[in-house]
């Protein structure tokens, strides 16, 4: 597999690095952590140079882009330490377009492409020791039952996509910002998680992403 970057990839990693290094200097990224955790104006700018559509489908507005293209994307946001959860959001966003319902994609993925919504996965849980496949999170009747733990961009997301079971299935859910508690907590790095509790909260969207596709993305 060739991982050297083509003149597009090449580009798009540089634009990154000036934005990072004019506006997202130590200093901006000190008051960023003191402050909410995370900068509305820098989510918007990372939107506007085309990351947050990079690894979404043409038909969802995004560029189609894979690994590959955000290797180097990723590279600029460790190098500059951003603690805005990009990979959360992403994560978060495929599974919708892996597994969501036409009107599901249709509903988030736009607005998710132009910067408007934020998203985060609520998959860990207490005691799983890294099994994919230890979720204890009921789903019935359009509500969630349980508890996930240390759910990176918690704290800000409108949406969760929250893996639970039904009738010994997983599944993945939405839950929007009223949909479920969250306990926000600050790690050491300056990244916000939250523990996230439902206690049969309500689920936001009304049909479950398909379990195949949240079996290949997770």
């Amino acid at each position: 597999m060739n991982f050297d970057y083509n003149e597009e990839q090449q580009l798009l990693a540089d634009s990154v690095r000036r934005y990072l290094g004019k506006s997202y200097d130590f200093e901006a990224r000190k008051r960023i952590v003191a402050g909410e955790g995370w900068s509305a104006e820098a989510w918007s700018q990372l939107a506007q140079l085309g990351l947050m559509g990079l690894p979404m489908g043409a038909e969802h507005g995004g560029f189609g882009g894979g690994a590959v293209d955000l290797m180097g994307v990723m590279e600029a946001f460790g190098d500059a330490l951003v603690v805005e959860p990009y990979v959360a959001h992403v994560l978060a966003a495929r599974l919708i377009e892996r597994g969501g319902s036409s009107a599901q994609q249709g509903a988030l993925l736009p607005s998710v492409v132009e910067g408007r919504a934020k998203l985060a996965v609520a998959h860990a849980e207490k005691g799983a020791r890294f099994a994919l496949d230890a979720v204890q999170v009921r789903s019935a009747k359009g509500r969630l039952t349980g508890e996930k733990g240390a759910v990176i961009g918690a704290p800000i997301a409108d949406r969760l996509v929250v893996s639970a079971r039904n009738e010994a299935v997983r599944r993945c859910d939405g839950a929007d910002r009223e949909g479920a508690g969250r306990d926000p907590v600050q790690r050491p790095n300056g990244e916000r998680r939250a523990i996230v509790v439902g206690e049969k909260h309500r689920s936001g969207c009304g049909a479950a992403l398909a379990h195949d596709a949240v079996e290949r993305a997770l």
